[in-house]
């Protein structure tokens, strides 16, 4: 018998690189890599050695100085003595609001205009026709000059109030005020027991949500179709006025009171103030992107097949549950992604602030403190990463929900590569695998018992870490964000990030949840390693509370979302089989 002699096995040559198949490509990607990153390297030194040619040195200590100027229209309190960096929040939050405003008008607008479009009503679908066509085809910039143009020219000035013009009025009980400085609206006060209408109002949400869900299983159980709108908005707005009733009868005064604006002067005083800016500026972006969502809308709705339509009818259904129930479900496949476009649109649209006046972002960090400070590559930088994190929030939080709305063939838990589960496979027990479609079904789908508790904690968590970070006033015992060591800003900002990441994804029932949850539990504590202040968070907790009970509360999360029974159902989509 003779021996069958083996081929030698090749030697590796440094030529085998881009010459075999096996190495080639990942040969070729670390030297794209390497290519990329030795230029931004380039780059970054050219800038600093312009910089240091024209006798600046790249750094935001400028930060720390005061503004020395005024912004018309802020959220906070806010002086010219306040810092620059106080003034950038301020046209941070000034962005914020119009973006989240806009957003909401610019959607009821689009929805509304969109299914006008499709009217039997020749009259309706003529018109909206001609609002689509006409705002989408005229620029923004100047649409926003003209809505501002409106505002200031056909409405009344302050001072005109006064007088006997008729157009020059106060409506809804003298307690609203349209002119041509801006909107004035009542503002609630809080008094005593305040607190208990409050409470009432969330017991109501909550409530509604009960009640919601309690309807929903029965119709899938015996096919009657409850009430369910009318009952809910019952629930939300009449449980707290009868708590706000009841409160009355054992508090002196009215818990709750409205502060009215009231003309002293030559202008109003006193309850909620939108500049006029503000409002031409919201309206403008809402009206222009509400004519972009109403296409969209329009597509989606047409993109489901008349026959389903048909169908419904003939089973009995009423056009406007078939709207609700049979085409908006298909129809939000095909309107969520450019709807997520659309959103990141107006909020860099918001830029052109400036041009009426409005003090935004731009108008602040990177209108009149780089004009103060010279630093315009600083401004520039902060004022694209405050764009960036608001692009990047709005299309994380849209794409999750896009994940929801896609057909149930194409979501599941499976194929989702790395994950903190791969480390618990063999700890966390066999589990069958769910279709999305098959986990609605289940009872415990959803953000139900303590997943609740959960969105909750994270809630909370990036409320005290913002308002820490960016919003609290610094003081001499506070040192302010930008005096703060590199690896403290940068974990403030990575807890921040992963603790709204782990919210998200727990209200969107994605699997990615449990990866969110680890990596900010590990940022949690490298903060402890850093020294980050945890006791400044606030001031009726210790430190060790908050450090300890903060760990407790996320390895509690951790473990019951991998090793309970059923609540890993609700986002990963699977569940334990009886005996298992």
């Amino acid at each position: 018998m003779t021996a069958i002699d083996q081929p030698p096995k090749a030697t590796f040559r440094i030529d085998m690189l881009w010459t075999d198949s096996r190495y080639r490509s990942s040969f070729i990607q670390v030297v794209a890599l390497f290519l990329v990153l030795t230029l931004g390297y380039l780059l970054i030194q050219n800038v600093l050695a312009n910089l240091a040619a024209l006798g600046k040195e790249f750094g935001f200590s400028f930060m720390r100085t005061p503004a020395s100027y005024d912004i018309n229209q802020t959220l906070l309190d806010y002086t010219s003595r306040d810092s620059h960096a106080r003034a950038a929040v301020i046209g941070i939050l000034n962005t914020g609001l119009v973006a989240v405003v806009g957003c909401l008008l610019a959607t009821l607008i689009g929805v509304l205009a969109g299914v006008a479009r499709l009217s039997r009503n020749w009259m309706l679908r003529t018109v909206v026709g001609v609002y689509v066509e006409g705002v989408r085809n005229i620029p923004l910039l100047i649409q926003i000059l003209l809505v501002s143009a409106l505002i200031i020219g056909t409405l009344p000035q302050p001072r005109e109030f006064r007088g006997e013009d008729p157009a020059a009025t106060m409506y809804f009980w003298d307690s609203v005020a349209f002119t041509g400085r801006g909107f004035y609206f009542p503002m609630p006060v809080m008094n005593e027991g305040s607190w208990i209408v409050i409470a009432a109002l969330f017991a109501g949400i909550v409530g509604a949500v009960v009640f919601g869900r309690w309807a929903k299983a029965r119709q899938q159980a015996t096919g009657e179709v409850l009430p369910v709108l009318p009952i809910k908005a019952a629930m939300i707005v009449f449980t707290p006025i009868v708590m706000f009733l009841v409160t009355a009868l054992f508090v002196p005064g009215w818990p709750i009171t409205l502060e009215l604006p009231a003309l002293r002067g030559f202008n109003f005083q006193g309850g909620i103030f939108a500049r006029e800016s503000y409002v031409a500026l919201t309206l403008a972006l809402a009206f222009y992107t509400g004519a972009f969502i109403a296409e969209n809308v329009r597509a989606g709705i047409q993109s489901v097949s008349k026959g389903q339509t048909e169908a419904s009818f003939a089973l009995g259904l009423q056009p406007g549950r078939t709207m609700s129930l049979v085409i908006l479900p298909q129809a939000l496949r095909v309107i969520i992604p450019p709807l997520i476009s659309q959103y990141l649109n107006l909020t860099k649209n918001s830029s052109l602030a400036l041009l009426i006046g409005y003090m935004d972002i731009t108008g602040t960090l990177m209108g009149i403190t780089l004009n103060q400070t010279g630093r315009e590559f600083e401004t520039l930088f902060l004022g694209m990463a405050a764009y960036l994190t608001f692009s990047l929030s709005i299309a994380g939080v849209m794409n999750l929900y896009n994940e929801n709305t896609k057909l149930v063939e194409r979501t599941s838990a499976t194929g989702m590569g790395f994950s903190v589960l791969s480390f618990f496979g063999s700890a966390t027990g066999r589990w069958e695998q769910l279709k999305k479609g098959d986990a609605v079904m289940h009872d415990n789908y959803g953000i139900r018992g303590f997943l609740n508790l959960f969105v909750l904690f994270y809630a909370i968590w990036i409320a005290l870490l913002v308002n820490y970070v960016f919003i609290e006033g610094a003081s001499e015992l506070r040192p302010s964000y930008w005096d703060w060591g590199f690896f403290k800003q940068f974990t403030a900002l990575g807890m921040i990030a992963l603790s709204g990441a782990a919210l998200a994804t727990c209200l969107f029932k994605n699997a990615r949840f449990i990866d969110m949850v680890a990596l900010e539990f590990l940022f949690f504590v490298f903060a402890l390693l850093v020294g980050f202040p945890f006791a400044a968070l606030t001031d009726s907790l210790s430190f060790v509370l908050i450090v300890a009970g903060g760990a407790a509360i996320r390895l509690a999360i951790f473990g019951y979302t991998m090793f309970g029974a059923r609540p890993n159902l609700t986002f990963f989509h699977r569940i334990r089989p009886q005996g298992a």
